[in-house]
């Protein structure tokens, strides 16, 4: 495959053409690099990852899954859970330090190294995400107990001694692991009961515990609240207090601040709906951290999102989705053989994919997330060999000798090889997410839609006789669909509803870097604004060459209302793009960021940003953020 570098005249941001909207233009200028606060390399490792600890990965799964994920694809390994409890039940309380863990049984363990050919495949450390399993720490230690907080139907308590409990967690990560399969991130427990998060000794067990890991092991970096939700929007930002507290109450000084990301949907009105947070109400909800930590530190905070997808609620509150799939199977494809059941499956693996997609794609625009991980695990053939969210199952479910791959082995065949430098790739339409790297002489185009319709995308900055494009979508039987092939390339790319493409080009040797811009992120002077008082100023820099700007303003309704807001910069009525894919938002409330391009001539020192609705004020405006591209 060749191809020739065309470069776009003018701006960056397309104009969309006509057809109501469903017809986008998509720029690429494949040799500009495009940096967001200083960052344009692609590092795999925060996103390509298994949700698995990694440690003896190479013993533990056959041969043909460690060669397929490890060396053919490029997966990392995520998220361990547990490290402190799997030690509980062999610690005693010191005789000499009453409410302290004994550490000798601890300090005499000698941890297995890897073999010499895992660590060749993964480099020196894994990289991995660890969080605390819930009542870890010994009842010796006291339990400090809050409300009706439980889990699994188990009173939940936080360890009373939280300079005991540090330690041991300190001493854990020091003696319990190798330098090569150390979690470089530290959660002391994940998903902590609701009636924790404002409570100032979770935040303190927090600190104690990050002070006495960076004494032991320097290179562990230790955060938190790691909540169960992202949508931060919840009643007009009210479930924003959560985060908002463990910030204030830690200072704004933790290694990373931390929650999950997911989807929830629910079969309705024949297709999967429900509350939406991945693409773009995600936007919002990283704007919202960092915009509120600048404004109250003035520093932006890294993010570690341990878990993220997507899940279809069914009975008895488990996340299978396995009575929708069913009915879905029966009335599309009927049959009992085991090629019938693994369809079936991917009907409920499609909507994670989706989420974790949507997900990703936001991730990589956020340099502060350290590392996300879809809850993607790799095999969990010794406790549950039909489990929903496992890459693999044994054929038939009972023949481990042949292990079958999974529609969500997918997410990692569509991004094999991606990799590279951040370049110029927008598309104004706000429904299709759009990313660009370059790896060499290779071009990464990746584009993904949120919407349930159709699109078109006419490319303009790329002339290709021929490309490579891999598809992830759906069936009409709502079964996981996903293609790979090679094509004679025209400049017009179509996307069915709810589908995400990756389009490779490869070029007459190295693409050269021949420009750059940085994204200057620039935050609103507040945060969760109800929208009767939504007035805010942005300050930007304007001593330098702005090339482009996007103006960002995460938002949140009642069901019901208005999707199209009356946004004005310095007193000039913007034009907002609405996205098509706004129904998908509006479940128990509509929440959304708006993307708004602007012109930078019209930019000033303080920019004042007014939001109304004309169907009254309900609602709350999160964040507002200017997006500047500064010429390098």
């Amino acid at each position: 495959m060749k191809a020739q570098l065309v470069f776009a005249a003018g701006c960056l941001l397309a104009v969309l053409t006509a057809s109501g909207g469903e017809r986008s233009t998509i720029v690429v200028e494949p040799g500009t690099t495009r940096c967001i606060q200083g960052v344009s390399q692609l590092d795999r490792k925060r996103y390509f990852t298994v949700c698995d600890e990694g440690a003896g990965f190479d013993q533990r799964v056959p041969e043909v899954v460690y060669n397929e994920l490890v060396k053919e694809l490029g997966v990392s390994f995520g998220r361990s859970l547990g490290p402190v409890k799997k030690w509980k039940s062999r610690l005693v309380e010191d005789t000499s330090r009453p409410g302290y863990a004994d550490l000798s049984v601890l300090k005499e363990f000698a941890p297995e190294r890897p073999s010499k050919q895992f660590f060749a495949d993964c480099g020196s450390n894994l990289h991995v995400a660890a969080h605390g399993a819930h009542n870890a720490y010994p009842e010796f230690m006291g339990t400090y107990v809050k409300g009706t907080s439980e889990h699994d139907g188990v009173p939940e308590y936080l360890p009373e001694n939280l300079d005991a409990a540090a330690e041991l967690a300190a001493s854990v990560l020091k003696y319990g692991y190798t330098d090569f399969d150390r979690p470089a991130y530290f959660e002391p427990l994940n998903e902590p009961h609701w009636e924790f998060w404002n409570d100032s000794h979770l935040a303190d067990w927090h600190l104690k515990t990050m002070e006495a890991v960076h004494e032991e092991t320097p290179g562990v970096k230790v955060g938190g609240p790691c909540l169960s939700v992202a949508y931060f929007y919840r009643d007009k930002y009210r479930l924003w207090q959560g985060m908002k507290h463990f910030i204030d109450n830690t200072g704004g000084n933790m290694d990373f601040y931390s929650f999950h990301a997911y989807d929830f949907f629910q079969w309705k009105d024949g297709d999967f709906r429900g509350r939406v947070q991945s693409g773009l109400p995600l936007e919002g909800v990283l704007d919202l951290v960092q915009n509120y930590s600048m404004n109250r530190f003035g520093r932006e905070v890294n993010l570690v999102v341990s878990e993220q997808g997507g899940y279809v609620l069914g009975k008895h509150g488990m996340y299978d989705g396995e009575e929708e799939a069913a009915q879905l199977a029966e009335k599309y494809f009927p049959g009992d053989s085991f090629e019938n059941e693994m369809k079936k499956r991917s009907i409920v693996n499609g909507l994670m994919l989706r989420s974790v997609v949507a997900n990703t794609l936001v991730f990589m625009d956020h340099p502060q997330v350290q590392k996300a991980v879809p809850f993607l695990l790799p095999v969990t053939w010794g406790w549950d060999p039909e489990y929903y969210a496992q890459l693999y199952v044994p054929y038939g479910c009972t023949d481990p000798s042949n292990p079958v791959a999974t529609h969500l082995l997918d997410f990692y065949r569509f991004f094999k090889g991606v990799a590279g430098r951040r370049v110029k790739a927008a598309c104004q339409d706000p429904d299709l997410q759009v990313r660009a790297f370059v790896d060499g002489s290779r071009l990464y185009l990746i584009v993904n839609n949120l919407s349930s319709r159709p699109k078109t995308a006419e490319l303009q900055g790329i002339d290709v006789n021929s490309a490579e494009i891999r598809r992830l979508g759906r069936n009409p039987d709502f079964s996981g669909r996903y293609t790979e092939e090679i094509i004679s390339f025209s400049k017009s790319l179509q996307l069915d509803g709810l589908e995400a493409l990756i389009l490779m080009a490869d070029f007459d040797g190295p693409v050269v870097e021949a420009g750059k811009v940085n994204e200057i992120v620039c935050y609103g002077d507040q945060v969760a604004v109800p929208l009767q008082n939504a007035d805010l100023n942005i300050k930007v820099p304007l001593d330098k060459k702005i090339e482009y700007a996007v103006l960002r303003i995460g938002l949140t309704r009642h069901v019901g209302f208005s999707h199209e807001p009356i946004i004005t910069l310095n007193g000039r009525v913007l034009d907002v793009p609405l996205e098509s894919c706004a129904e998908r938002l509006e479940d128990r409330e509509y929440a959304v960021t708006k993307m708004i391009p602007l012109d930078p001539k019209e930019l000033c020192q303080t920019n004042r940003v007014q939001v109304s609705f004309a169907d009254g004020d309900d609602g709350a405006v999160g964040t507002a953020v200017i997006r500047a591209a500064v010429v390098e």
